[in-house]
């Protein structure tokens, strides 16, 4: 047995504390990668693809640049008596500026959150939390770029036409085009980015405990990151060395080539580190990607085991000068020790901290996801914002007379208000129920009319709920905003529930105490699934029964509906098995039964016809 024990820690040394075997960058995640066939241009676009995302910018821009720009230079050179040539110049010259400046507003946007990142790291270093809205607000930058790009063209062609003045009447439609186009633009930003905080405020009750839980765990990160390696290196002294161990100095030519071949490496290894997509360096820029959970791990992990000799393994005490408190030392500690065995290795250091990060991006890409609810709203937000829009192109496509175009609008308008009026009415209600009130999650298990109910769906005038016996009921909006009461459980916490008990009047008080007793105690022994109890007197029947409650309280809440119910089932067995060791049962009270003076029962009336007697 003990050398089975001292096998097996052994091979855990060997997978997880040898310092110079561990793989940091190993990824666990079985990935499968099928080799593709592909024919030559499919083989040139992986080749591109390959790249790293500013590189492939670049190279669109120089291509589609140089492609844009090309008709002027033939009509600047070759056919400059051309009556089109000004045309020609004006419409490259626009394509070409818009061009450029679309793909460097591509490559800004998208260079901006990691500048934010960068500067907040220099002045207070505390960017994990940061990072969740960064990456909310990248949500949005496909918008943005949108409506800078429509910004640019417009700037440019108002630039263009007031230096060189093109004769055609027609650039004076194309600048109402590109007004028109740059209010659409930002009519939709402004109703994305209305549906995204709406969306972002819709998910966060429902992922409360989770975002609660990933905080913790970015404010340990965030906290432990701030520290410096403090590494105890011990090198030979000069007379320990060995004379038979100096090596003789090569040639200078052999020692020159050498220099050579190293420094044209290393420049090798920065052009591919700049260029491709899957390199060090681009991987590193990805801050919240795996590459960088794995780095910061393996940081961690060194600056933590500040010891000598080194520990393949890190303690509690290791964190306590980081922390102004132990409490505070002991709780970072158990975010990384999954296994609550009191050390923490290698593997569940990189494991926890790889996991705090995919925690972080599956959030934000919770908060992101638009729900079937978000997306219907959505589509109502479109909707409105198309009737803006169409509003825009009327004020800058007929400014002398908008409102009489307005007017067959308005018509349509006020005609659909008589038809949908109720509609509109009743959809406003719900929306305000589902977005405003947000009685419940898609998930939540929930209580109406004290009839369980799991929510599988919502609608802008309905929800669909599941029973747990498997019934599916669609019940209005309407309905459970105004006249229901709702009890959420998944949102509850610990809950409380009772049983009550009928004992005979004659039951020993003691024997009630003894019976508190021995409910407190099988409550300590299954802490995981009870956190308190009571035992109370409620009432005493006409002296003939004694009404006890019996109170306890569920550690979690009841959304485990099955779950509930096998703690109760539990519970109530222990109970019956006390109640039987004590003896404690309910009785029925002993009537009294009084006889006549003579000691003869009296024969019963009988019963029939109006009394008579038979003959």
């Amino acid at each position: 047995m003990t050398n089975d024990k001292a096998s097996v820690a052994d091979t855990d040394t060997t997978a997880t504390g040898s310092s110079d075997e561990f793989d940091w960058d190993e990824d666990n995640e079985q990935r499968n990668v099928s080799a593709v066939k592909a024919r030559r241009m499919r083989l040139v676009y992986v080749a591109f693809m390959k790249l790293a995302r500013p590189i492939r910018t670049l190279l669109v821009a120089l291509i589609g640049a140089g492609i844009l720009v090309t008709p002027l230079l033939v009509v600047q050179f070759r056919f400059k008596d051309s009556s089109a040539r000004m045309q020609v110049y004006v419409w490259s010259l626009w394509l070409s500026i818009t061009w450029a400046a679309a793909c460097v507003t591509y490559l800004v946007v998208d260079l901006l959150p990691r500048v934010i990142i960068s500067l907040v790291m220099m002045l207070s270093g505390k960017v994990e939390r940061l990072k969740i809205q960064v990456e909310l607000a990248v949500a949005v930058s496909g918008w943005l770029k949108l409506v800078l790009d429509i910004s640019w063209g417009w700037i440019a062609l108002g630039v263009i036409r007031h230096i060189y003045h093109p004769p055609q009447a027609y650039w004076t439609d194309i600048n109402r085009v590109m007004q028109a186009f740059f209010g659409a633009g930002i009519i939709l930003l402004v109703e994305k980015l209305a549906l995204h905080l709406i969306a972002i405020q819709f998910h966060q009750k429902a992922l409360a405990d989770r975002i609660a839980e990933n905080q913790i765990a970015l404010r340990a990160l965030d906290r432990l990151s701030h520290a410096h390696p403090n590494r105890r290196r011990h090198t030979k002294s000069v007379s320990s060395v060995d004379p038979n161990q100096v090596q003789v100095k090569p040639n200078l030519r052999k020692e020159r080539r050498k220099k050579r071949k190293a420094m044209t490496s290393i420049i090798l290894d920065q052009v591919r580190q700049v260029a491709l997509k899957d390199s060090t360096l681009n991987q590193a820029s990805d801050f919240g990607g795996l590459h960088n959970a794995r780095r910061l791990a393996r940081k961690l992990f060194s600056t933590l085991n500040g010891v000598y000799p080194p520990r393949d393994h890190l303690l509690v005490e290791d964190f306590y000068p980081y922390f102004h408190t132990e409490a505070e030392a002991h709780d970072a500690f158990a975010v990384f020790d999954k296994d609550g065995n009191g050390d923490i290795t290698k593997k569940e250091m990189r494991e926890t901290v790889q996991n705090i990060y995919r925690e972080r991006k599956a959030l934000v890409s919770s908060l992101k996801d638009a729900s079937s609810a978000v997306r219907k709203l959505d589509a109502v937000m479109l909707a409105v914002a198309f009737v803006a829009i169409i509003f825009v192109f009327l004020l800058i496509f007929n400014r002398a007379n908008t409102m009489a175009s307005l007017i067959p609008l308005g018509t349509i308008i006020l005609g659909f208000s008589f038809i949908f009026g109720n509609a509109a009415s009743t959809l406003f209600e719900s929306l305000i129920f589902i977005f405003s009130t947000h009685v419940f999650d898609v998930g939540d298990l929930i209580l109406v009319d004290d009839q369980p109910l799991v929510v599988r769906e919502f609608g802008l005038f309905a929800t669909t709920f599941r029973r747990v016996d498997g019934h599916e009921i669609v019940a209005p909006n309407a309905l459970l905003a105004g006249t229901k009461t709702v009890h959420n459980l998944r949102r509850s916490n610990a809950m409380w529930e009772t049983t009550t008990l009928v004992v005979s009047y004659n039951t020993p008080l003691e024997d009630i105490e003894m019976l508190k007793m021995r409910v407190k105690a099988y409550v300590a022994e299954n802490s995981r699934d009870w956190s308190g109890y009571d035992l109370n007197i409620d009432k005493l029947e006409y002296q003939n029964a004694i009404h006890v409650i019996v109170a306890m309280e569920h550690r979690k809440n009841w959304q485990d509906w099955g779950g509930r119910w096998a703690r109760r089932t539990a519970f109530m067995k222990n109970l019956k098995t006390i109640l039987e060791d004590l003896d404690v049962r309910y009785y029925m009270p002993v009537q009294p039964v009084l006889l006549p003076s003579g000691g003869q029962i009296p024969s019963p009336r009988p019963s029939g016809l109006g009394g008579l007697r038979a003959r």
